[in-house]
């Protein structure tokens, strides 16, 4: 199903920029440097850019409604997500630290996401809520946790830093950090390089001397990835289960014809 509206224009993101007193912000954004191993086009970090000053500025939903009305979309969501990664990956291939399976996850411009992508999308959409809706009652390390608010308000559910969004961000009763990545499809060396990407970031910017930790959520926690976190102390790991149940919501069963119809009345 094609998405409503027209796509996500780097021109139309300069100009939204620059009405909003962004001009500065805008032009080192077009002018920035694209690694020519990004698998996406240079647009697409220069998207992501877009999106995490539009996002930091508070003023993304105000440019997907003028700009961008399909970003409000599974399919726009998706893309969204994907030029943060694009974004991230690009400035991780800038300083030696990428790689081909980080390049292969970017959705280029012209690339239409597939009917898996976006079903996994949506599942991850999904475990996100699920997590933040009960995670007071999911104990990490023995710890109860509660998700992550900014003194401006901005909450920890897909927290927008400049190395692409983070999942959940939490913290525990003593402020200290849990970063939550969610790997539904990504690979184990993937999720732990975005998660240490992440959790970097926050003990930068946000931690200020608190102890900062990772969580990995996976259908299926493997041998390499427990391999890999057994070096990695701050990372705990948690499978999740999906259960189906079916509830009878029938209200309106068959019933005689004269049931449904009105008394007479003489």
């Amino acid at each position: 199903m094609a998405a409503p509206g027209p796509g996500f224009k780097v021109s139309a993101a300069y100009r939204f920029a620059v009405a909003h007193g962004l001009e500065s912000e805008a032009r080192e954004i077009r002018s920035m440097r694209v690694h020519p191993r990004t698998k996406a086009s240079g647009y697409a970090p220069r998207k992501g850019a877009f999106v995490t000053l539009f996002e930091s500025r508070g003023v993304m939903n105000e440019f997907m409604e003028q700009c961008w009305p399909a970003g409000h979309t599974q399919e726009g969501l998706l893309r969204r997500q994907a030029y943060l990664e694009s974004k991230a990956a690009n400035e991780a291939l800038l300083s030696g630290e990428g790689d081909d399976e980080d390049d292969a996850h970017a959705i280029g411009d012209d690339e239409a996401p597939s009917e898996a992508e976006i079903a996994a999308f949506a599942m991850e959409a999904q475990l996100r809520d699920f997590i933040i809706e009960n995670i007071s009652r999911i104990p990490i390390e023995g710890q109860t946790l509660k998700l992550y608010r900014s003194a401006e308000g901005r909450d920890g559910r897909e927290y927008p830093p400049d190395v692409g969004p983070i999942d959940i961000l939490a913290v525990n009763d003593a402020s200290d950090f849990f970063v939550f990545e969610l790997k539904l499809d990504r690979g184990p060396d993937r999720a732990l390089g975005q998660l240490a990407r992440y959790m970097g970031w926050v003990k930068v910017h946000l931690a200020a001397g608190r102890e900062v930790k990772g969580v990995v959520v996976a259908r299926s926690i493997d041998e390499k990835l427990r391999y890999a976190a057994c070096v990695m102390p701050n990372v705990a790991l948690l499978e999740y289960e999906v259960e189906f149940r079916l509830k009878d919501v029938t209200s309106l069963r068959a019933q005689p014809n004269h049931a449904l119809e009105p008394s007479a009345r003489n």
